[in-house]
């Protein structure tokens, strides 16, 4: 898959009740397209109910990148695909997929993580190879992700929820920016899979306080 340059972030910590609380986290900014097979109508955004923010901000990352496919999404410019669906493979599995079949996509689940994300994450979180890259997994290493991209910062009024959503396409190239185009436009054939309209609206019904309070200054 693609492989966007990391831009490093102050270290952070997670949540308490978070997936992965206590691991230190930094910029992982280097997932790739996403899993979506061309053509056909997308299925409708829902929002999922309750007060856990990361589920919901995790919801709005499905929606732009594995709609189609979940927690077993790959990207679909894959000449081979995984051998079994993807929440069935432990992370050793995943990355000897990997190996197998050089040159072609590899972004994978239903964050479509790439082969150098999934490394790193694996590194920073020391899960063992032989683990199976469940939903819960898939889920905490989002988590990661979105810290990285400054949760952390959103929530104690340091960065701007608008800032917050150029992080997240730093991270996600179907989120939009302000301009309706990707992050990486033009980079392996990423592009915004969601209007920025759509995009504000569902962050400002995740983050309601937080989209009232004034502009502050964009990471990096």
């Amino acid at each position: 898959g693609s492989s966007f340059a990391p831009r490093p972030a102050p270290q952070q910590t997670a949540l308490p009740g978070s997936s992965f609380h206590g691991v230190e986290v930094r910029s992982s900014f280097d997932l790739a397209p996403r899993s979506q097979p061309p053509g056909g109508k997308r299925a409708p955004f829902f929002m999922p109910k309750g007060n856990d923010e990361l589920e919901k901000v995790r919801a709005v990352i499905f929606h732009a990148e594995s709609r189609q496919h979940g927690y077993d999404a790959y990207n679909l410019a894959a000449s081979i695909p995984p051998p079994r669906p993807a929440s069935t493979m432990t992370l050793r599995e995943i990355q000897q997929w990997t190996r197998d079949t050089p040159g072609q996509q590899h972004a994978i689940g239903r964050y479509q993580i790439i082969p150098s994300t999934l490394n790193r994450l694996i590194a920073r979180t020391g899960l063992a190879l032989d683990t199976v890259f469940a939903p819960n997994i898939q889920d905490a290493f989002a988590n990661v992700l979105v810290i990285d991209a400054g949760y952390l910062a959103l929530k104690d009024g340091s960065l701007s929820l608008d800032a917050f959503k150029v992080e997240l396409a730093k991270v996600w190239a179907g989120f939009p920016l302000p301009s309706g185009k990707s992050y990486y436009a033009g980079v392996a054939g990423n592009k915004a899979t969601i209007s920025y309209r759509n995009y504000s609206a569902y962050m400002a019904q995740i983050f309601p306080v937080e989209a009232r309070k004034g502009p502050a200054a964009v990471k990096g």
